[in-house]
C-alpha cells in the first residue's frame, strides 16, 4: 500500500488559447496542481495571490506578453526563482530575459515538456523534501 507522501508541485499555465490552457492542463494534471491564467495581466496577480512551483507560458499574448511577465515575476522577491518555461510557436527574440529557464517551439511533444518540468522543479523539490 503506498501512501502520497508529497503535495503535487504547482504549475501555473498562461496561454491566451483556452484549447492551449486546457491540453496542457488535462497533460499535466495527473502530476501536477494546475493552475491557469489567459493573459500576463491574469497570471501575475494568480502568482502573487498563491506563488506557483514553475510558470509554463505562451510569449505572444496580448496586452503583457510572456517576456514581460517573466520580467515582472523576476522583480518579485518572492517569486524571484520561480523557474519559467515558455512555449511559442516562434523562434525566441534577440534579448531573451536571461532569467528564463526553457524555451519550447510547438508543437512540443509531452514527454518532453513533463521532462523539462521536472528537470527545473528537481532543486526545489530537494529543498522542500530536505526541509520538510
Amino acid at each position: 500500500m503506498e501512501v502520497e507522501s508529497a503535495v503535487k508541485p504547482r504549475v501555473l499555465i498562461v496561454d491566451d488559447s483556452w484549447s492551449m490552457r486546457q491540453t496542457l492542463r488535462l497533460l499535466l494534471s495527473p502530476d501536477f496542481e494546475c493552475a491557469l491564467a489567459e493573459d500576463g495581466a491574469t497570471a501575475l496577480e494568480e502568482a502573487r495571490r498563491q506563488p506557483p512551483d514553475i510558470i509554463v507560458s505562451d510569449v505572444s499574448m496580448e496586452g503583457m506578453d510572456g517576456y514581460e511577465l517573466c520580467r515582472r515575476v523576476r522583480a518579485e522577491p518572492p517569486l524571484r526563482k520561480v523557474p519559467f518555461i515558455f512555449i511559442s510557436g516562434y523562434s525566441p527574440r534577440p534579448g531573451l530575459p536571461e532569467s528564463t529557464d526553457v524555451y519550447l517551439i510547438k508543437p512540443v511533444q509531452p514527454a518532453v515538456l513533463i521532462a523539462r518540468l521536472n528537470e527545473l522543479l528537481q532543486p526545489s523539490l530537494a529543498v522542500a523534501q530536505g526541509k520538510s
